[in-house]
């Protein structure tokens, strides 16, 4: 089973910055999941939330401010003043400082609006001169990833949910498109839908597992990834 630090180690590091990654890996992680989205002028940078009050000293939408407005943004005092003027960081930064043998996790996130964005073919145009095949890209939004697929169908794609459903490989046959992997929340999980799963050859990726005790029994019915915020826990 692989370790990947969700947001980085956003359990101890302020969550989506460059020493929030680059600590995860000092911890010992398999890999890495992290959050990108558009900025008003066509980026894709890292970042959760819709809204930027919550973890920089900024205001609004991120979706309405440029790269350069939202790189004068303080991205670490939230969590403490010794992280003051940590940055946003863009997607190209990141893959500048995970090592090729790691996996990246990307959720893309789109909001969901009249306007209509270009935000899965910029991905993908960044993934295919970045060229790693360590690469997942997952999403709560598998029309993004219908469109993912239908620009490379080379790229992995995973489905994000926050629900059991009753039957979960008759839906992943009628998305029409591909998955590479399955993430479900770990409070949405059943043995025996893992097994199901598994046994058509894809990966299941279980968030948000911060406990020893949740890591052994999900490594117990063969999950093959757990995305933490405490990367260091399972050194």
């Amino acid at each position: 089973m692989k370790i990947l630090g969700h947001r980085g180690a956003s359990g101890t590091y302020p969550e989506n910055t460059i020493i929030s990654i680059r600590k995860a890996f000092e911890y010992g992680a398999d890999g890495v999941e992290f959050d990108v989205q558009q900025t008003k002028d066509g980026e894709l940078v890292i970042f959760h939330d819709w809204t930027l009050e919550r973890t920089t000293n900024g205001h609004g939408n991120l979706k309405d401010y440029t790269l350069k407005e939202l790189k004068e943004l303080d991205a670490g005092s939230w969590f403490s003043e010794k992280f003051k003027n940590e940055r946003i960081p863009t997607l190209k930064e990141i893959f500048d400082i995970i090592p090729k043998d790691k996996i990246i996790n990307i959720e893309i996130k789109e909001e969901h609006s009249n306007l209509k964005r270009d935000t899965a073919k910029l991905l993908v145009n960044i993934l295919q001169n970045y060229k790693n095949n360590n690469i997942i890209v997952s999403s709560f939004s598998h029309n993004i990833l219908k469109e993912i697929k239908e620009l490379d169908n080379s790229i992995k794609v995973g489905i994000l949910l926050e629900a059991n459903l009753l039957n979960i490989n008759n839906y992943i046959e009628s998305l029409g498109f591909d998955i590479y992997s399955y993430h479900p929340g770990i409070c949405f999980l059943e043995e025996n839908q893992i097994k199901e799963i598994k046994n058509t050859g894809k990966i299941v990726s279980v968030w948000t597992v911060n406990t020893i005790n949740d890591a052994i029994n999900l490594n117990k019915i063969g999950v093959s990834n757990i995305i933490t915020n405490y990367p260091e826990k399972f050194q």
